[in-house]
């Protein structure tokens, strides 16, 4: 898909996530996610020294979780105002090493092989090409470093909000997506976060050609 094609689905998440109804979807994102970013963090393995790319960082929750580990954290999204809410709401100690950067999955705005650890929360289903987001991913991954991709765990057949998440056959199929872009080691698991069943996809970087 080319940039011109993506940038209707960029505007599209600008629009949604501006204005009052903005500002009440930032505030859902934060209630509620702390086990959720807890338990990322701690499948990452985030410590001191790591760079951390968070992908729909939202109003930057989980961000801060990276940041009070130790981690150098950059949070990308693609609406002003969830990056405007995660800046005032990470002016503190725990917003220490955090930079906010608008951008999309699909042209992750950091150099090539920049970080050691992405992941993308609740965002994975609102990516307009998820295989331009991959490959982006494997780009700017360090060798080695390790990825997750975090949904809600969603039933077949689900609609309205009960569909934003992933099925275990959509987690599989991210699964094999991320074999043929590159990545080693890929799995998935659906843990539970607090009350939140979820649908973990886990995987690293390798320096190996796509299959």
């Amino acid at each position: 898909m080319t940039a011109p094609d993506r940038q209707p689905a960029h505007a599209h998440e600008q629009q949604r996530f501006a204005g009052v109804l903005g500002l009440v979807i930032g505030v859902v994102l934060l209630v509620g996610r702390g086990a959720v970013s807890r338990l990322v963090a701690d499948l990452a393995e985030v410590g001191q020294g790591d760079q951390v790319l968070d992908v729909g960082c939202g109003p930057g929750g989980a961000a801060r979780e990276a940041a009070r580990r130790g981690g150098a954290v950059t949070g990308v999204d693609p609406a002003p105002l969830m990056l405007a809410m995660g800046r005032w709401l990470s002016r503190g100690p725990s917003g220490r090493g955090i930079q906010f950067v608008i951008g999309t999955a699909e042209a992750l705005p950091v150099p090539d092989q920049s970080v050691t650890v992405a992941w993308a929360i609740s965002s994975a289903h609102h990516w307009a090409d998820v295989a331009a987001g991959l490959r982006e991913l494997h780009r700017v991954l360090k060798p080695d470093g390790r990825l997750i991709i975090a949904e809600r765990l969603t039933r077949p057949g689900a609609r309205g909000m009960a569909a934003h998440g992933f099925t275990t056959a959509q987690a599989a199929d991210i699964v094999a997506a991320l074999r043929a872009t590159g990545f080693a080691d890929a799995t998935y698991e659906t843990p539970r976060a607090g009350r939140r069943m979820l649908a973990v996809v886990r995987a690293h970087h390798s320096d190996s050609e796509p299959s």
